[in-house]
Order: C-alpha cells, then sequence, then structure tokens
C-alpha cells in the first residue's frame, strides 16, 4: 500500500443541503469512499475476507469542518494509515479543494479488525499489518509540492 492516497469527486448536485452546501454525511462517505478505493489499490480484497469473515469495522470518526464544499467543486481525498495497534488501525483524511488551496475537513477514523461471524475484534494479522504503510510524518495538501 502506497504511503498515501489520492480519490478525485467532483460535487454534485444531489449532495447539497438545504443551507446550499454540501451536507455533512457526504464528507463521511467520501472518506469510505477514499480508504475503500486506497484499500483496493494496496491489494485488500474484501470478497476474499467477507468469504473468511472477516473485515474492517469503523470505531469511531472524528470530523472537524473548515469551510463548505459547493455543487461543482473538484475536491481531493488525501488519505493515509497513521498509526497501526494490535486490534485498530488510525487513517486519517484531508478533504481538499485545490483550486483554492482550501482544507475543507479533517478526518480521522479508529478501524476494528472484525471476525463476522461472532462478531468481535480480533489482533490485526501480522501478515496484513505488513501491507499497511503508516505514513510518518503526515502528508501534506495535494497543492504543495515535495511531499
Amino acid at each position: 500500500m502506497s504511503d498515501f492516497f489520492d480519490y478525485s469527486h467532483t460535487v454534485a448536485a444531489d449532495e447539497i443541503d438545504a443551507q446550499g452546501h454540501v451536507h455533512n454525511l457526504r464528507y463521511l462517505q467520501w472518506t469510505l469512499w477514499a480508504a475503500g478505493a486506497h484499500s483496493r489499490a494496496g491489494g485488500w480484497d474484501s470478497k476474499k475476507a467477507l468469504e473468511q469473515k472477516l473485515g474492517w469495522v469503523v470505531r469511531n470518526h472524528d470530523i472537524t469542518y473548515r469551510a463548505a464544499a459547493m455543487e461543482g467543486d473538484a475536491i481531493t481525498i488525501r488519505t493515509w494509515v497513521s498509526d497501526i495497534a494490535r486490534f485498530a488501525s488510525l487513517r486519517k483524511y484531508l478533504i481538499c479543494r485545490s483550486a483554492d488551496e482550501t482544507i475543507l475537513a479533517k478526518v480521522e477514523t479508529r478501524w476494528v479488525y472484525v471476525d463476522l461471524s461472532k462478531p468481535k475484534v480480533i489482533a490485526i494479522p501480522e501478515d496484513l499489518k505488513t501491507q499497511l504503510f503508516v505514513c510518518n510524518p503526515a502528508p501534506k495538501p495535494p497543492w504543495v509540492m515535495n511531499q
């Protein structure tokens, strides 16, 4: 898995709420899409894991909103793994609008590894830990050169 991953998205009309900007739940959805794409790019086979009754489940999310996204905005969700422990992995995200160099939100998600047949949190297997690359230090926003 690469140290960080960029997921691109253009804000659609159906993502806009009654206040005229992107609904807060969409930011969360974008992070989930980015995490899935990063994991797949690193070789994670979610179908195979599900067949084995194993998978990642969210323990908690923390989102700090800094600016609003609007319809038509081209955004980048930059994601990376910042920590791996025995039972959990901490993934971070920057949701950015590069056109005006604005960080729209900073997000952290703690993922736990689960035996879905029980369901019960289990230790992350060592072979899986070796597939996860901890990005340290954290990457800079997408518009900053020399990552």
